[in-house]
């Protein structure tokens, strides 16, 4: 009996009945569902993109369905995925034995973004057709994601003023150099700069640059690699960063919305990631939820004028008070006739718009505090009978007491569970981590592929239905 099995085909041995490609891919690779829902995705607003004319180009299907599984595989080097193409059955699957080289595949990625992110909505609609998105609870959530610049190409006003010491110095070095040399060795002949000079007129250059776009965009802190990234904290400290938007569906953790952007807070993000939900869907979630970092009177406002229902984390807010003041908590507030009835049981009616800096206030006077020399201490009181509330104070106070129900705190700590899983796959799984992609339409290109890859494999498991 043989110890060791021995090769079914020499290396050198022709075949007399090759095997297909569709042979050599198992049945049950995940390769095979993707390229069959693919399959169900519009691509002709993507090939009409091509003039046509000369060599024929490759098609702009098969160039997607190649980038998607590698970026669903945490593969995202234009050069790794062309070797894979070649020697990868999967990817010589994919591609049906044409080799695209790795420009062709960082060009495609690059000029065609716009198509790749219609390919993203149209995979969100493709899963609501499958039934796996029902919107009755969407979570919302930002997270940051390193450019491609490193920390070596961050400049700010203090290193530009280190830099240009530095350059001095080596300038002073080198005149003093020359001044001994010419005392010992005669008058220098100037046809060749040392490289001593080389290098710092190179660096002077980039210093010169750093500081012109540092002026020009009046932020504390610039990248030459990739100018469109900003400062941002994140787990590992400071970096050149941008801040990813995702919009969850419950049910399966479908991405219904995602957006790319230069703000390093949440604050003014909920808006878009609203009008991304109903671009992608034509319908509103029936619940939207959002931790504190969304909290913001615009945020408030915007959940009150599209009638949307929706629970988000309000931080707590310090309470001014006086000796013989009352706080504003102390006040009840009338919504249908727009009034606040003090503690001492008098009526302040709506009367004008206020703005104190950025902030919009409501001024409420009353006509029965004449006698009254109690003061309201609010912030914003400037006589014992008027009162300036934020205007959307009376919003911020229905959604502390939501959030004091339990039915509230259960909808808020659901969030967690449904968006962050989500963002735990596409950086550990998926690798998206730091985009390679430079600028914020290259961001949206990588962030796309990504989401796009993991609304697909969701859909991959209802193929029956949408057959």
């Amino acid at each position: 009996m043989r110890k060791f099995k021995e090769p079914t085909a020499s290396r050198n041995q022709l075949i007399l009945m090759p095997q297909s490609l569709d042979e050599m891919v198992g049945a049950d690779e995940p390769v095979r569902l993707l390229s069959e829902v693919m399959d169900r995705l519009d691509y002709r607003r993507l090939e009409a993109s091509y003039p046509g004319g000369g060599c024929p180009a490759y098609p702009p299907g098969m160039l997607a369905k190649i980038l998607v599984f590698a970026y669903s595989q945490g593969m995202r080097s234009s050069r790794r995925i062309a070797e894979s193409v070649r020697v990868d059955l999967r990817y010589v699957w994919l591609a049906e034995g044409l080799k695209p080289d790795f420009r062709t595949l960082a060009r495609f990625r690059r000029e065609k973004g716009e198509y790749l992110g219609e390919l993203f909505e149209q995979s969100v609609r493709l899963c609501a057709q499958a039934g796996l998105v029902l919107l009755k609870y969407v979570a919302i959530d930002g997270t940051k994601v390193e450019s491609c610049s490193g920390r070596a190409a961050l400049w700010t006003a203090k290193r530009i003023e280190q830099e240009k010491a530095a350059v001095r110095r080596i300038l002073e070095e080198a005149e003093q150099v020359d001044e001994a040399e010419d005392s010992e060795f005669g008058e220098y002949d100037g046809t060749t700069l040392p490289e001593e000079l080389k290098d710092a007129q190179a660096r002077k250059k980039l210093i010169d640059e750093a500081e012109k776009r540092l002026k020009e965009s009046g932020r504390k802190a610039v990248s030459l690699t990739d100018p469109d990234a900003r400062q941002m904290k994140t787990r590992a400290g400071v970096r050149m960063s941008y801040n990813l938007q995702a919009a969850v569906d419950k049910e399966n953790q479908v991405v219904v919305g995602m957006q790319v952007v230069q703000d390093e807070t949440d604050r003014a993000q909920l808006e878009g990631m609203l009008a991304e939900i109903h671009t992608n869907t034509g319908r509103k979630p029936e619940m939207v939820a959002a931790d504190k970092g969304y909290y913001s009177p615009a945020s408030l406002k915007v959940l009150s004028e599209n009638a949307q229902a929706g629970v988000i984390a309000v931080p707590k807010q310090s309470i001014r008070t006086t000796p013989a003041g009352y706080r504003l908590e102390e006040f009840e507030y009338d919504e249908t006739r727009d009034v606040y009835i003090c503690p001492a049981g008098k009526q302040l009616t709506f009367r004008r718009m206020d703005k104190k800096g950025k902030t919009i206030y409501r001024r409420y006077e009353c006509s029965q505090c004449s006698g009254c020399d109690r003061r309201v201490a609010c912030g914003a009181l400037t006589r014992s009978k008027r009162l300036n509330v934020n205007e959307v104070n009376h919003l911020r106070q229905k959604m502390e007491a939501f959030l004091a129900t339990e039915e509230g705190r259960a909808q808020l700590a659901l969030r967690k569970q449904v968006v962050e899983p989500v963002f735990g796959q596409i950086k550990e799984n998926r690798c998206l981590r730091r985009f390679r992609l430079r600028g914020l339409a290259g961001a949206l290109v990588e962030s796309s592929l990504v989401f796009l890859a993991h609304n697909l494999f969701k859909a991959a498991v209802k193929l029956p239905i949408l057959a």
